[in-house]
């Protein structure tokens, strides 16, 4: 027993360190242990107070009742889209536009071809021709790019830059 006393008061020193080192970390635990606990109090009393408001089968229906009236929304939204869309893919999109000289006898590029196509290359081909005594216009109806009806050479240019989205 004399030994272990003697052996204690040899290392005093180092016992009382490392008490103070065990006794730090033991504040240390305290602390974030303690901010923790703070942290879910504030938590509990948001809840609490929610809670004072009405019951949880309240506040789930009316969630509940919230999530449905944005889910109806929402779809009408898709369907407003939806048509929108249908009615873009419909819409002029692509513009070509050739000028040039109809006769040899008629000095510049007065006469023209246009093509107006919607996103599937439907649409109408117009064109003016100009001459000194006379002016004559056309309208030709354009489905995938094609015509039923013959196509000047402009006309198929007009065409072929309306799809490259060339004017």
């Amino acid at each position: 027993m004399q030994e272990l006393m003697m052996m204690l008061n040899k290392n005093v020193n180092l016992l009382v360190l490392f008490a103070i080192v065990l006794g730090l970390i033991d504040f240390i635990v305290v602390i974030v242990i303690n901010s923790k606990y703070t942290k879910l109090k504030n938590k509990y009393k948001k809840l609490i107070k929610e809670l004072e408001i009405g019951d949880v089968v309240d506040l789930l229906a009316k969630n509940i009742s919230k999530n449905d009236e944005f889910n109806e929304k929402l779809e009408k939204f898709r369907k407003e889209l939806s048509m929108i869309d249908n009615e873009m893919k419909a819409s002029i999109k692509k513009v070509g536009i050739v000028r040039y000289n109809a006769f040899n006898d008629v000095g510049s590029d007065l006469s023209f071809s246009i093509a107006l196509l919607d996103s599937d290359d439907n649409g109408i081909v117009l064109s003016g021709i100009y001459g000194r005594n006379e002016t004559a216009t056309f309208a030709k109806p354009i489905v995938k790019a094609q015509s039923n009806y013959p196509l000047s050479a402009e006309e198929i240019q007009a065409i072929d830059k309306a799809r490259k989205g060339q004017r």
